[in-house]
């Protein structure tokens, strides 16, 4: 199988936001998948290999959305496994807006 190279736009800083939680699951889904992984910020790309680093990186960002580069021969099967799960914490914000309200 080729190698594949595909990106996605990570909810950040809204009610379906990227939580310790959710980034764990992420980090979890892309070593599964065998796959590299880069969050494409200002232009910087941060490996998603080392998730202690890239979390504070990440907790000193102030966007709505982070790119996601991901690349390996899963990587097609991996993103659409990702935008399943953004669409399944957008519609549960929207159903549950209390328990997704973020504080301050």
């Amino acid at each position: 199988m080729a190698k594949q190279i595909v990106s996605i736009k990570i909810p950040f800083r809204t009610m379906s936001t990227l939580t310790l939680k959710r980034a764990l699951r992420l980090y979890e889904k892309i070593k599964k998948g065998q796959c590299t992984a880069y969050f494409s910020i200002e232009g910087r790309m941060l490996p998603l290999n080392n998730l202690p680093e890239t979390l504070s990186l990440l907790s000193q960002i102030h966007r709505k959305e982070v790119l996601l580069v991901i690349e390996g021969e899963n990587a097609e099967h991996l993103y659409r496994q990702i935008k399943g799960s953004i669409q399944i914490a957008r519609e549960n914000a929207r159903e549950n807006p209390g328990l997704y309200r973020q504080n301050g």
